[in-house]
């Protein structure tokens, strides 16, 4: 079962933040880009790159010492494109709040040895319907 999701997670220690005492929003977005692009490589079965990102709201900062967990799953397939919803929480460890700080979706594009858009396998298609296997 090809998996269509990717989960990343981060202490926010003091080189991550600005001086505001929160995350620099470049961080929040370089580990949604890599969030994106593992799943976009696992669905494409080969490189991928970054070709659009739709809005980006920062609703809610993270701390430092919180997590920022980064979850990305995949919602559409074009033929050499994939749609991937990404959303960043800031949790609290000494309690495990969570709360949502920023989402986006991210276009990524399959691409052959020379960069060019490749088509992106029919599974994608098919991985798109089924359920997410247990333990994702």
């Amino acid at each position: 079962m090809l998996k269509t999701t990717a989960h990343i997670s981060r202490l926010v220690l003091p080189g991550l933040i600005n001086r505001h005492g929160s995350l620099f929003g470049g961080v929040a977005l370089s580990l949604m880009d890599e969030a994106a692009g593992i799943v976009s490589t696992r669905v494409a079965r080969g490189p991928c790159v970054t070709a659009h990102i739709q809005s980006v709201d920062f609703e809610e900062p993270i701390w430092e010492g919180e997590v920022i967990a980064v979850e990305a799953k995949l919602i559409g397939v074009g033929r050499t494109s994939m749609r991937i919803r990404v959303e960043t929480w800031g949790e609290r460890l000494e309690d495990g709040t969570r709360r949502r700080s920023t989402a986006a979706e991210f276009v990524m594009v399959a691409i052959d040895k020379d960069g060019r858009p490749r088509p992106v396998p029919d599974e994608a298609r098919r991985a798109l319907e089924a359920p997410e296997p247990p333990g994702t």
